[in-house]
C-alpha cells in the first residue's frame, strides 16, 4: 500500500519533471524568435526549428501541436512580455503623480493626458527596448494565414489584456473630462463595442503604422517615433483634448520619460 512519502516523491518527482519540461518548451520558443529575426515568420517551420534545437522533428510536436500552435505561443509569450512593461510603466506613472501631488498641481485632466503621452511614448520606444518582442508583433499582423483559427482564437485574451492598458487609459481621461466620451460602435456581428475599446484599436493601429515607415527602403524626413508624437497629439485634440492641457500635459509626461529608468517586467508579473 503506498505511503505518505511515496506520495510526496511522487509529487516532487512530477512538478521536477513539469518544470525541466516547461524550461524545454521556452528554450524551443527562444529559438524559434531567433529564426524570425533570421529568416521571418514565413521561414519558421518545425523542421528548421528541429534543426535548430537538435531534435527529432516528431519530438517536437509534443511540445506544440503544429506549425500554427507554435506561432501562437510565441506570439502570447511577446504580448505578455509587452504587457508587463505596460503594467510596470503605469505603476511608474502612479508613484510620480502621487509624489508631485499632479491633480493638485495641474489638474485630473491633466494628469490623465500626461498619462495618455506617456503610454505614446512607451510603444514608440519599444522596437528599441523589446525589439524581439515588438517586430514579431508587427510580422505576425502583416503575414497572412500564420495561424489557423483556433490557435489565432488563443492569443486574443492575451492580445485584449495588453490593449486593455490604454483602454484604461482613455477611459480615464472621458471620466476626468479631459476627452470627449465616445458613443459606443459595432463589431462586424452588430454587437456593441466600448468606445473606449474602439478609440484604443485606432490609436495602436495607427501606432503601429508609423513605426513601420522606419521599414520603408525609399526612406522618409522624419522618424516613425516623430509620426507617432505627431498622431498621438492629433488624435488627442480630434478627440476633445484642450490644448493648453495638453500642452502642460506634454511636459509632464516629458519629465516622467527623462527622469524614468526603463520598466522592468519581471517587476511587473512578481
Amino acid at each position: 500500500m503506498p505511503s505518505e512519502n511515496d506520495d510526496t516523491t511522487e509529487a516532487v518527482t512530477g512538478d521536477r519533471r513539469s518544470r525541466k519540461r516547461a524550461a524545454r518548451r521556452d528554450h524551443l520558443l527562444d529559438l524559434a524568435a531567433e529564426l524570425v529575426e533570421q529568416v521571418g515568420v514565413d521561414g519558421v517551420t518545425m523542421a528548421a526549428l528541429a534543426e535548430a534545437a537538435d531534435y527529432a522533428p516528431a519530438s517536437l510536436y509534443t511540445y506544440f501541436d503544429s506549425r500554427s500552435a507554435l506561432l501562437a505561443a510565441l506570439q502570447q509569450r511577446a504580448l505578455r512580455v509587452l504587457g508587463e512593461v505596460a503594467e510596470a510603466a503605469l505603476a511608474g506613472w502612479e508613484v510620480a503623480l502621487g509624489e508631485a501631488d499632479t491633480d493638485a498641481d495641474h489638474g485630473v485632466e491633466v494628469a490623465a493626458l500626461a498619462r495618455l503621452w506617456a503610454f505614446s511614448d512607451l510603444f514608440l520606444v519599444a522596437p528599441e527596448r523589446h525589439p524581439r518582442e515588438f517586430r514579431l508583433q508587427q510580422q505576425l499582423l502583416t503575414t497572412p494565414d500564420v495561424q489557423d483559427l483556433q490557435d489565432a482564437a488563443s492569443v486574443l485574451p492575451v492580445a485584449l489584456q495588453v490593449l486593455d492598458v490604454p483602454r484604461r487609459l482613455l477611459a480615464a481621461a472621458v471620466e476626468a473630462g479631459a476627452l470627449a466620451p465616445r458613443p459606443a460602435g459595432t463589431d462586424p456581428l452588430d454587437r456593441p463595442v466600448d468606445g473606449a475599446y474602439v478609440r484604443t484599436i485606432a490609436w495602436v493601429a495607427a501606432l503601429n503604422g508609423v513605426l513601420l515607415a522606419d521599414g520603408l527602403t525609399t526612406g522618409l524626413p522624419t522618424s516613425g517615433a516623430d509620426l507617432g508624437n505627431e498622431l498621438t497629439g492629433a488624435l488627442l485634440r480630434g478627440w476633445g483634448a484642450d490644448a493648453a492641457h495638453l500642452a502642460a500635459a506634454r511636459a509632464l509626461s516629458a519629465r516622467w520619460v527623462a527622469s524614468a529608468t526603463p520598466p522592468d517586467p519581471s517587476s511587473a508579473a512578481t
